[in-house]
């Protein structure tokens, strides 16, 4: 009821506003550059639309309207034609075609600028941007989505749930004032069995804080200061380069699910790319879900001698050797060039914690053992590449770690290599993708943790796939194929559907099918043969 309560206050807020706004559809926001112009009747917006400056940040906003519904209608069409409009609460005089007549002359003459801002204005130099300064409404904007997922297991371990119900809602809002971006994320998770108090109960329910930090822009630069989430990676099945962040346990494996971490960041950007350098002040603890629930993957107890079993129990703290607020250093570059053929590249270099882990087990005073995760120090050097030649997207991502403070784990090498090629118009407007990816992992020590003690499920590891994309105006595809372990004789089946319903609901079905190793002690193995449906529906505002 707490998370209901939440999730009831957090819309209410959003959805607050004064008699002095109302709510627009924001096509666009961009920074003014010094010595340049824009002509907006160029670009051809519809005439509802206005260009709103503040300093040196612009927004073209359309429509001026009392009920959100109104502008829901209006976001509709305007999606049709213009990629990620949002909704924006501002202020209603900025919509106003003219200056009131009773205006004296004098007063007149002092605003001349302002008077193209309130109009439609077809040129927008340095000086008129530095006439108007914007409220805090006109620089605050919010979207958001409730969703309820619902799976049922046709095939699961014994002892763990065959059902499962999950609640889950995303808040973001982003304040933009002059150069400085402030923006702030929040999750509310509350899963059925939590509800109940019972002891299906599966410690998956929370109010998670996943971003929230603020940046200032430069002429050719960028500082960031906070907690956020960074993506990095090609690869269609798995970013194993997607290190910054990392995984949620909590949540379904299946998806991807990053916790923020507090870090401060500076960019320069080139011509065509970036660079960046990168802190990460901490690693974090990791909290687990119960043994009930179908992806907490340790056993409810654990055999220690010939006659001798105890509870095993898992310790959320971190086991390092230096200190888990030891920084990890991140030097990244990203470009593209511009050919014939795309090529879009990064290369990033780390120095600090690896994400890869592996856990132990301690046997304690009251007759328990607890496993506990462990984490290490690494020299990591990391690739993530696209090409495009023709109709045909070729990706890689590759990674080499040099370990520094653990003799438990060896120095690897993870390769992820893949291609998509596409059949235009396969069926009306359709389109079909044809997928196939190929996963190698090689340690590089002998005697040391492998990839069976490390749990890594892409080790020698071929992925083939299909994705059909209808391309009806709903974003409705379908994808899916299988992905089979060449070294342990594992198979993994899924299928994918998701599409928008009256541009405001999310509509998500998968299924999915894994015939584990029989010899081997895999890490799908010890969840044992599975089969599930999952469907997911979102309301997006």
């Amino acid at each position: 009821m707490k998370l209901l309560f939440l999730l009831l206050f957090g819309i209410s807020i959003l959805y607050a506003k004064s008699n002095d706004t109302c709510y627009s559809v924001q096509l666009t926001s961009f920074k003014f550059k010094k010595n340049s112009t824009y002509n907006f009747a160029e670009q051809n917006y519809p005439k509802s639309c206005r260009l709103i400056s503040f300093s040196n940040i612009n927004s073209v906003r359309c429509g001026c309207f009392e009920k959100y519904r109104d502008a829901r209608a209006s976001l509709k069409k305007l999606s049709q034609k213009y990629p990620n409009p949002i909704i924006v609460t501002t202020y209603k005089y900025r919509f106003q075609k003219k200056v009131k007549k009773t205006l004296k002359k004098r007063q007149k003459k002092s605003i001349p600028k302002i008077a193209q801002v309130l109009q439609e204005p077809l040129h927008v130099n340095e000086t008129a941007q530095q006439k108007e300064t914007s409220k805090f409404l006109d620089d605050l904007s919010y979207r958001g989505n409730i969703s309820i997922t619902l799976q049922s297991y046709m095939k699961a371990p014994a002892g763990k749930e065959k059902q499962n119900a999950l609640v889950s809602a995303n808040f973001e809002a982003k304040y933009i004032k002059d150069n400085f971006t402030g923006f702030a994320k929040v999750r509310v998770q509350q899963d059925y069995y939590d509800l109940q108090g019972s002891a299906k109960h599966t410690k998956r329910s929370f109010v998670r804080l996943d971003e929230l930090y603020g940046s200032y822009d430069f002429e050719d630069d960028s500082i960031l200061v906070g907690k956020n989430i960074l993506f990095w990676g090609a690869l269609e099945v798995r970013n194993f380069v997607n290190v910054f962040n990392p995984d949620e346990l909590r949540a379904d494996p299946f998806y991807t699910d990053k916790l923020g971490v507090i870090n401060a960041s500076y960019t320069h950007y080139t011509e065509s790319g970036e660079f960046s350098a990168i802190i990460k002040l901490y690693e974090q603890n990791r909290k687990m879900p119960a043994y009930p629930y179908v992806y907490y993957y340790f056993p409810a107890t654990l055999k220690v001698a010939p006659n001798v079993t105890l509870p095993l129990v898992y310790k959320e703290k971190l086991k390092t050797k230096a200190s888990p607020y030891r920084p990890s250093i991140y030097l990244k570059y990203s470009d593209s060039t511009d050919t014939e053929y795309a090529l879009d590249y990064a290369f990033i270099f780390e120095n600090g914690y690896d994400s890869q882990r592996y856990y132990t087990q301690t046997l304690q005073a009251d007759n328990t053992v607890t496993t506990e995760e462990n984490a290490y120090l690494a020299n990591k050097f990391m690739t993530y590449d696209t090409l495009v030649i023709g109709a045909t997207l070729y990706k890689l991502e590759a990674t080499f770690a040099d370990i520094l403070d653990d003799t438990l784990v060896s120095d690897y090498i993870h390769v992820g290599i893949g291609a998509e090629h596409t059949l235009s118009q396969v069926y009306k407007e359709a389109d079909l993708g044809l997928l196939v990816e190929y996963y190698r992992y090689i340690t590089l020590q002998s005697g040391k943790k492998d990839d069976l003690a490390l749990f890594e499920l892409f080790q020698n590891d071929l992925f083939l796939g299909l994705r059909y994309s209808f391309n009806q105006g709903n974003d409705a595809s379908i994808v899916g194929g299988g992905i089979f372990d060449l070294d342990y004789n594992e198979q993994v089946y899924y299928m994918e559907y998701q599409t928008r319903v009256m541009d405001t609901f999310k509509l998500n079905f998968d299924y999915r099918y894994i015939s584990p190793s029989k010899n081997y002690n895999t890490a799908f193995k010890l969840m044992g043969a599975h089969e599930r449906i999952s469907l997911k529906l979102g309301y997006y505002f």
